[in-house]
């Protein structure tokens, strides 16, 4: 045992010149298997109001407290033939209340082609 512990002494903690190597090996393999910290991909940021009737399922989970699961509830509601005039036709979205409803109202533009609605009504958050 008193042997394999010079050796490694020798071998690994002492440079050739016989003093303590500053840096060691292990360092250079340590460095080499930590990956680089990745930042987390950031979730789009919604600018413009969505039209309601018209955007895609994947538009829809950018709104505050819309998931994949509800915005699929709502583009089946959406191709049921339900056309949302107003926050209040939400609710019959399963999943979405009058709270919820009035939460989304801001971020929506509602009517048929998106072209009417409410587009005096500013998105939280951008400044105009």
């Amino acid at each position: 045992m008193l042997a394999a512990g010079r050796l490694i002494r020798r071998r690994m903690l002492l440079g050739p010149e016989g003093r303590w190597r500053s840096e060691l090996w292990l360092d250079d393999l340590l460095d080499a298997a930590t990956p680089a910290a990745e930042e987390p991909p950031t979730k789009p940021v919604l600018t413009t109001p969505l039209p309601i009737n018209t955007c895609t399922t994947d538009s829809l989970t950018l709104l505050p407290g819309v998931g994949p699961v509800l915005a699929g509830r709502i583009a089946t509601a959406r191709d049921s033939g339900v056309v949302f005039k107003a926050a209040r036709d939400l609710c019959c979205v399963k999943g979405i209340g009058p709270v919820l409803s009035a939460r989304l109202a801001p971020y929506i533009v509602f009517g048929n082609g998106g072209a009417t609605g409410n587009p005096e009504t500013p998105v939280p958050g951008e400044s105009r």
